[in-house]
């Protein structure tokens, strides 16, 4: 039996970060949750994270992409997906690796995604 998909879900919004964290936890993921990048970045110290879910704007000074930029430079195995409200191309340039999707957005793209990283060996 191979070990739990671990994901880590940075949102500030704490209705769809609740929802997101639920639905994967259901499916047998270990997920820990952060509601800015600061804090996201205290808990991969000591946990790593095989998915990361992001907002890119969030409040402090850690943007979701600085925070993608962090994962894939100490884990570029890990699977990065940034979201926001904004089209991609009024956002700054995304790191090589991230995959966007556009809020608001549909549970099933949410899952594909992380899924895909469920199906890759890590």
């Amino acid at each position: 039996m191979s070990a739990p998909l671990r994901v880590l879900l940075v949102e500030d919004q704490l209705e769809l970060r609740d929802l997101l964290a639920d639905v994967l936890q259901d499916l047998g993921m270990d997920v820990r949750t952060a509601d800015d990048g600061r804090s996201a970045l205290r808990i991969l110290e000591n946990h790593p994270c095989d998915v990361l879910f992001s907002d890119i704007h969030m409040p402090g000074p850690t943007s979701g992409i600085d925070l993608a930029a962090h994962v894939l430079a100490t884990r570029p195995s890990a699977r990065v997906i940034l979201a926001s409200g904004h089209p991609r191309f009024q956002l700054p340039p995304l790191p090589a690796g991230a995959h966007f999707l556009q809020k608001p957005f549909r549970l099933n793209q949410f899952m594909e995604l992380v899924r895909e990283q469920a199906a890759t060996p890590v």
